[in-house]
C-alpha cells in the first residue's frame, strides 16, 4: 500500500499548477472586461451603483486570481513542490510570481469598501486619479507581473510556445494598464495636449517594456508587447462600440518607439539614445495622429453636470494650451527623452531581480 500512495499523491499533485494557471487567466481576462466596460459604464449612464456588472466583473476577476493564488499556496504547504523561484514568509510558501499574485488580489479586494466610501463622500466622478483608483491600479500592475514572472520556463505544463505568448501578453496588459492610469487621456483623445500626455507616457511605458525584455527574454520584446497591448485595446475599443457604450480612445502609438528602441539596440545599449528613440518615435507618430485625424471635443462627458465633467474641462483646456501644432512637442521629446531612459533603466533592474530568462537565445541583441 505504500508504494500506491506515492505515485497517487504525485497524480493530484500534478495538475495543480495547471488548475492554478487556468483559474488565474480566466480571472484576468474578466478584470480587462471589467476594467473598460467600467470607464464606458460611467461616461454612457453614469455611477448608479457599487454593484453594477463591471464592477462584478473586475472583482470576480480579483476573486479568481486570489483562488488561484491561494490554491498555490495551500498546496504548497501541503506538501507540493515549487516550481521555480519561491517565496517565503513564514509558513506560506508558493511561487514568486503567483505569490505577488495572491498579494494584490488582497489589496485589491481591500480597496473596495475604500473606493465605495469615497464616491459615497466625494460623489460620482470619472477620475481615474483618486486614491482607492490608484491604489486598484498598482495592485493590478502587480498581477500581470506576477503572472508574467511566474509564467517561466517550467513552472506550468504547457507548450513553450503558449508559455511564451502568455509571458508577452501579461507584459502587454501591464502596458495596458498603465495606459489606463494616465486618467482623460485614456478615455479621451481631444484632451492629449502636446506636453504632458507625451511625457507621461515615455515615462511608465518604456519601464514595462523595458522589465518586460528582460524577463522575457524574446528577440523584440518591446515590439511584441507593444503590438499585444495596442491589438486587445482595438478589440476592446470595437467590441464596446458594437454594444453602443462610449469606448476609450484610440491607444497610443506606443508601438512606434517600441520599435524604434528595439531596432536601435542592436547598435548601443545607451539608456539615453534608447530613451530619445523612444521618444522621438512615440511624439512623431502622436503628432501625426492628432494633426491629421483631430478629435472632435464632445458636448458631454457623462450624464450630466458633475465632477467628471468640470475635470474634462480642465483637461481640455490644457489640450487647448499646448496644441500639437506648436513648439511643445520639441519640448516633450526633450523631458520625453530623460524620462524614458530612466524608465527604461528602472525597468531593466526590475526584470534582473525577477530573474530575466532562461528562455530562447536572443537574436536583437
Amino acid at each position: 500500500m505504500a508504494t500506491l500512495a506515492v505515485p497517487r499523491r504525485e497524480l493530484n499533485t500534478a495538475s495543480i499548477p495547471l488548475l492554478v494557471l487556468l483559474v488565474g487567466m480566466a480571472g484576468l481576462m474578466s478584470g480587462v472586461v471589467g476594467t473598460a466596460w467600467d470607464v464606458s459604464w460611467h461616461r454612457t449612464i453614469g455611477r448608479d451603483s457599487f454593484w453594477i456588472l463591471p464592477h462584478v466583473f473586475t472583482y470576480a476577476g480579483a476573486m479568481l486570481n486570489g483562488i488561484a493564488a491561494l490554491l498555490a499556496t495551500s498546496t504548497a504547504m501541503a506538501g507540493r513542490r515549487v516550481r521555480g523561484r519561491e517565496l517565503r514568509i513564514g509558513a506560506l510558501r508558493a511561487e514568486l510570481g503567483v505569490a505577488f499574485v495572491g498579494i494584490a488580489t488582497a489589496l485589491i479586494i481591500l480597496s473596495a469598501p475604500f473606493d465605495d466610501a469615497w464616491h459615497r463622500a466625494i460623489g460620482p466622478d470619472v477620475d481615474i486619479w483618486s486614491p482607492p483608483h490608484l491604489a486598484a491600479i498598482a495592485a493590478s500592475s502587480l498581477i500581470y507581473l506576477g503572472w508574467g514572472t511566474a509564467l517561466a520556463p517550467g513552472v506550468f505544463p504547457i507548450g513553450e510556445r503558449l508559455r511564451r505568448v502568455l509571458r508577452v501578453a501579461m507584459f502587454g496588459a501591464w502596458a495596458g494598464m498603465a495606459i489606463f492610469a494616465t486618467n482623460f487621456y485614456y478615455f479621451m483623445a481631444v484632451t492629449r495636449e502636446a506636453l504632458f500626455y507625451p511625457v507621461l507616457v515615455c515615462a511608465v511605458i518604456p519601464l514595462v517594456l523595458a522589465a518586460g525584455d528582460v524577463v522575457t527574454g524574446e528577440p523584440y520584446a518591446r515590439t511584441k508587447i507593444a503590438l499585444w497591448y495596442t491589438g486587445v485595446s482595438l478589440l476592446v475599443i470595437g467590441g464596446l462600440q458594437l454594444e453602443g457604450w462610449r469606448p476609450p480612445a484610440f491607444p497610443p502609438l506606443v508601438v512606434a518607439g517600441a520599435i524604434a528602441v528595439d531596432l536601435l539596440r542592436r547598435r548601443t545599449a545607451s539608456p539615453l539614445l534608447l530613451g530619445a528613440a523612444f521618444a522621438i518615435a512615440f511624439v512623431a507618430a502622436e503628432w501625426a495622429r492628432m494633426t491629421l485625424f483631430p478629435a472632435p471635443a464632445p458636448t458631454t462627458l457623462v450624464a450630466g453636470p458633475d465632477r467628471g465633467s468640470q475635470l474634462f474641462f480642465q483637461y481640455y483646456g490644457q489640450a487647448l494650451a499646448r496644441p500639437w501644432l506648436s513648439a511643445w512637442p520639441l519640448a516633450a521629446i526633450a523631458i520625453g527623452t530623460l524620462a524614458a531612459a530612466l524608465g527604461s533603466t528602472v525597468g531593466g533592474r526590475l526584470g534582473r531581480w525577477l530573474g530575466g530568462t532562461s528562455g530562447p537565445v536572443r537574436k536583437d541583441a
